[in-house]
């Protein structure tokens, strides 16, 4: 009866160091973390925005959950205002902002103990507005496209919680306006933006 019993008390000892065992090797990589940060938007190719304005500058906040090992799920906020270059092409409007928001799948690599690098691919969308200058109004427009980048991080302090991001990204844009013309269309619906973002991380 004695062994029986010792026999069942180490059967339900391994069994529960078994399932948190299984728990912890679930758990042990889940880790959140929080961006800050400022970015900085270059419009690249034959285009509407290209044309019209040198760059985007903004600041905005992002946030990433470490889902399994390496891989994690990430969104960021930017509020971005624009340097006009050229007003004729812009037309009749004035101090342009734009609201974009990157949701995106991330691989991180370890590269030494206190550098990593992680690889993105996501969706992004954008909301560019501008008043008209005779004030008749404020113009518009929704769009959205894929997004691909990498960011380099490195740790600054011994435990592990705070790094500094460097982030470069493309940003694909296409904000669907129609024209009899296939060239004028793409002109004004479609881009590609490269962006380079600094940022304080704080993983929790």
């Amino acid at each position: 009866m004695k062994k029986f019993l010792l026999f069942s008390l180490a059967l339900i000892s391994i069994s529960t160091f078994s399932q948190s065992r299984k728990k912890q090797d679930w758990t042990e990589y889940v880790r959140s973390s929080i961006d800050p940060y400022v970015k900085v938007m270059l419009p690249l190719g034959d285009n509407f925005l290209k044309d019209s304005f040198d760059y985007f500058y903004g600041f905005g906040i992002g946030g990433n959950l470490n889902i399994y090992k390496n891989f994690g799920l990430g969104v960021e906020y930017t509020y971005f205002l624009a340097n006009v270059k050229n007003g004729d092409k812009f037309g009749y409007l004035g101090a342009p902002s734009m609201n974009n928001f990157d949701w995106y799948v991330f691989h991180k690599d370890k590269i030494t103990e206190d550098f990593f690098v992680e690889k993105i691919l996501g969706y992004s969308t954008y909301r560019m507005k501008s008043p008209y200058l005779d004030n008749s109004g404020k113009f518009s427009e929704g769009n959205g496209g894929l997004n691909l980048g990498v960011k380099a991080i490195y740790t600054i302090d011994n435990e592990g919680f705070q790094q500094v991001v460097f982030g470069t990204k493309l940003n694909f844009y296409n904000a669907k306006i129609g024209n009899q013309n296939p060239d004028i269309a793409d002109y004004y619906s479609k881009a590609l933006f490269l962006n380079f973002s600094l940022a304080y991380r704080y993983n929790f």
